[in-house]
């Protein structure tokens, strides 16, 4: 005896209807509240749509282009000196006559002192005398000789007296050793005369008679 075939609507497990049965049903209040929000996006982007030119129609378009002006931002002026100066042509100011040449002031002649004082009574003082003239009474010496040693500042000492005995009566001698460029030497010397004035006219004396003199500096 063959098996009768299950029929299928009688196959759904009875659990899947219950499942269908206890779906719950979306709320009322977000249903609106998501179709405001659907619809407010709407809004934003045709607005948008709008503003950015998609419409031209409309009156909306690209952002507006800033030309520059027609006529010209700076104007040269009439003058590029700038301040202008009333008069400057004229010869006075402006110094172009070069037909006479650049001349100084004359200088004021001195004021005549005397005869301002003849002409108000009143006498001229006496003119100051000259100060004198300074006596030159530093003791001076004059030099003769200047050898190596000290033995040849006396034979030249001796040989002057020999030689020339009124020039040098009563004259004493300075033998004076000295270091010139780092070597030693005597110096022949004779000494006092009242200034430089009376020790050159001693040398001269001496040198007529053909002996050497120095006017001592130092």
């Amino acid at each position: 005896m063959a098996t009768p075939e299950p029929d299928p609507e009688l196959d759904i497990p009875e659990y899947s209807y219950r499942a269908r049965r206890q779906m719950r049903q979306v709320d009322p209040a977000m249903r609106r509240i998501a179709f405001a929000a659907a619809g407010i996006s709407v809004l934003v982007i045709a607005v948008a749509l709008l503003w950015s030119g998609v419409r031209p129609r409309m009156g909306f378009g690209p952002p507006p282009e800033i030309a520059a002006p027609a006529t010209p931002l700076r104007v040269a002026p009439a003058n590029p000196g700038g301040l202008t100066v009333p008069g400057a042509n004229e010869q006075i100011m402006s110094g172009d006559d070069d037909s006479t040449p650049a001349q100084l002031a004359p200088v004021p002649p001195a004021p005549a002192i005397q005869q301002l004082q003849a002409a108000a009574g009143t006498p001229a003082p006496p003119p100051k005398p000259a100060p004198p003239a300074a006596a030159d009474t530093t003791p001076m010496q004059v030099q003769l000789a200047a050898t190596a040693d000290e033995a040849g500042v006396h034979k030249i000492w001796s040989q002057l007296n020999t030689k020339f005995p009124s020039a040098f009566t009563g004259k004493q001698p300075i033998f004076m050793p000295a270091v010139v460029n780092g070597e030693n030497i005597w110096r022949l010397r004779i000494g006092g005369f009242a200034g430089r004035a009376a020790a050159q006219a001693f040398c001269e004396s001496i040198i007529a008679q053909g002996a050497a003199c120095t006017v001592a500096s130092f």
